[in-house]
Formats: C-alpha cells, sequence, structure tokens
C-alpha cells in the first residue's frame, strides 16, 4: 500500500502540542526550547516529513524558482556557466527550470511566457542570437520578475547584465598578428542586436588605427550565425581582389565554419583566425584558430545568479530602494596556440 504522506499536524498530534509549535521548532524558531525543538525533529525524522514546498510557497508569496534560458547547453560555455548559477542558487534553496532557444526569437518568447506561468521569481538569460522578444522580457519586468542577462546580451542601457570586456584582448591578438606581418585583417562580425557585436566593431577598429592601418569597408561583413550565413561571409572574402591574410571571426563556431569550407577548397591555410569562446576541445583540433578569446562562462553565471539573488532580495526588502542597474563587464583573455602561425608564413 502507497504510505501516506507525514503533515506537520501529525507530527503534532503525536506530540500533543500545537502545529505552530511544530512549524516553528522545525525552523529553529528561538521561542521554542531546545528540547521540544529536538523532540520535534525526532518524530519528524521518524516519521519521514517532508516539508511541503508548495505550502511554503503559497505562503512567502514566492516560488523559490529561478528561469534560465540559454541558447544552447550542448554548448560547453553554457554548461559551464549553468554549474555556476545551479551553485549560487542551492545556497539560496532555489530550484532552477532551465529552457533553450536554439537562438530562436519565437521559442525564446514561448520559453519566457512558460517560465511566468510557472511564476519564477525572476529569470537569467543569454538572449537568442537572430533577434529576441523584448515585449515579453518587458512583461516580466511590469509583473516585478527580475531579469538579468548574462553573455549575449541586448544593446540597451535600461537593463541588467553581465558580459565580457574584448577590447584588451582583441587589441591583444590584433597586435601579434600585425606582428607577424598581417596588415590586411578582416572582420566577420555578428547581429547587429548584440552589444557584443558592437563591441567587436569598435575594438577591430581602433586595433587597425593603433597600428596606422587604413580601416577597409570590404573587409567587414557580417554573418546572421547560421552556418549558411557563416560561409556567405567567408566566400565573400575569399573572392575580393585583394583579400585578407588573417580574418576575426565572432566566435568559435563561425571559426569551425569557415574552417569547413576552406578545407573543401584546400585551402586550410589561408587565412590566419582570432575567434572568440576558447572551446575546451582545441586540443584535439589539428587547425585551430591563431588565437581564442576566453570569456570565462562560470564566472559570468556566477555573477549573473549573485545580481538577480540581490534584484529579488531589495524587491522585497521594504527599508531598501529599488535596485538601479547592475551592469558588469569582466576582463577577457586571449589564448594563443602558437603552433598555428609563424611570422615567415604570413602572406604579406
Amino acid at each position: 500500500m502507497e504510505r501516506k504522506i507525514t503533515t506537520i499536524k501529525e507530527i503534532a498530534k503525536i506530540l500533543n502540542v500545537s502545529t505552530s509549535t511544530v512549524s516553528r521548532a522545525l525552523k529553529g524558531h528561538p521561542g521554542i526550547s531546545p528540547v521540544t525543538t529536538d523532540r520535534v525533529r525526532k518524530v519528524a525524522g521518524e516519521q519521514d516529513y517532508i516539508p511541503n514546498q508548495s505550502a511554503i510557497s503559497f505562503n512567502k508569496k514566492r516560488s523559490y524558482t529561478l528561469g534560465l534560458i540559454v541558447p544552447e547547453f550542448s554548448e560547453p560555455f553554457f554548461c559551464s556557466a549553468f554549474n555556476a548559477i545551479e551553485n549560487i542558487a542551492t545556497a539560496h534553496d532555489y530550484n532552477i527550470i532551465i529552457g533553450q532557444s536554439y537562438d530562436d526569437m519565437e521559442t525564446e518568447a514561448k520559453l519566457v511566457k512558460k517560465f511566468m506561468n510557472h511564476r519564477v521569481d525572476g529569470l537569467i538569460i543569454s538572449i537568442a542570437k537572430k533577434g529576441s522578444d523584448y515585449q515579453q522580457l518587458s512583461i516580466l519586468e511590469k509583473l516585478n520578475i527580475p531579469v538579468v542577462f548574462f553573455d549575449c546580451v541586448p544593446d540597451r542601457k535600461d537593463i541588467h547584465f553581465v558580459a565580457s570586456d574584448f577590447q584588451t584582448s582583441l587589441l591583444k591578438g590584433m597586435q601579434e598578428l600585425i606582428t607577424a606581418g598581417h596588415r590586411k585583417i578582416a572582420l566577420i562580425n555578428g547581429p547587429t542586436i548584440l552589444s557584443a557585436t558592437r563591441q567587436r566593431l569598435v575594438a577591430y577598429i581602433k586595433g587597425l588605427r593603433d597600428h596606422n592601418i587604413e580601416i577597409n569597408s570590404s573587409l567587414i561583413v557580417t554573418t546572421d550565425l547560421s552556418r549558411e550565413g557563416n560561409l556567405s561571409a567567408l566566400n565573400k572574402l575569399i573572392h575580393l581582389s585583394n583579400p585578407p591574410t588573417a580574418v576575426i571571426v565572432f566566435n568559435d563556431y563561425v571559426f569551425l565554419d569557415c574552417l569547413d569550407l576552406l578545407n573543401s577548397k584546400g585551402l586550410e591555410d589561408l587565412f590566419k583566425f582570432i575567434s572568440f569562446g576558447n572551446m575546451p576541445g582545441w586540443v584535439l583540433y589539428h587547425h585551430k584558430p591563431f588565437g581564442s578569446i576566453e570569456q570565462f562562462p562560470a564566472e559570468q553565471g556566477k555573477i549573473a545568479a549573485n545580481m538577480l539573488m540581490q534584484l529579488m532580495i531589495g524587491k522585497e526588502a521594504e527599508d531598501e530602494p529599488p535596485a538601479k542597474n547592475f551592469q558588469k563587464y569582466i576582463d577577457s583573455d586571449i589564448v594563443f596556440f602558437r603552433d598555428s602561425i609563424k611570422a615567415d608564413q604570413a602572406i604579406v
């Protein structure tokens, strides 16, 4: 026979005390004597008592649940970020509902609505790179559900976010390329809706100007980050009358698509690449980018989760003012795979 779930009322009946005494004893309330607390906890253990989280959430008007939306959990970056977010959530007795947008705006919007229906207390999101439905996200704000963006964030000032600061690392990478003899450096950038796209362009232009290299608009192309878009962008560079010798690409996955195209044409050594993401598996690849920029996903996840906790605590504390925009850029770093480039190999 299926065993009935033990309730506080039944524990109170066994001990001949009130249900409020049992409830406070289980919470370690200082108003309950140590002897009574020990008795209550002993009986609760013997009866396999499990707290009714639904009732607790109802009484406190909280679900103790967070939403997390990322493009794909198959990406090592987001696995690492999730582990850090989960650690913070667990430390605050929160559960996490996760969803994958697959970089699709409609899927992302459906997930936001689903989480809203589940009454999540807050949301952490890395937005779809092909576009996001900000109207859905603004509804969360109207319902007083805080939202924190990380990694892929909107190009807006009225949001809470944590992201990487790429400039120093990208300039360092460009310096290495230029020292190796590359002066025709192209950029395959991402969708214009992303702040990361603007950051890459600003740093790229600064890197050229710092070395008195003329900006050539034909060397700046964009992709929607689909495989087709990535290949189209690279083809534009390949077929230029005066093609580049090095290419900065939006991330490691764009690089892999570019490498696949070059391999199919027998041109795998045509360009030297700088990418973003520093995938853990590069050691397994024969052809690597010249350098890949490390964006520290675990650190981003940790900061995003702590931001969200502060926003939720501030929301509940009447004596604290509403939280203003929490915004933080963390320093990135560049990892060089120096066996993939030599100065005397530079095509100038």
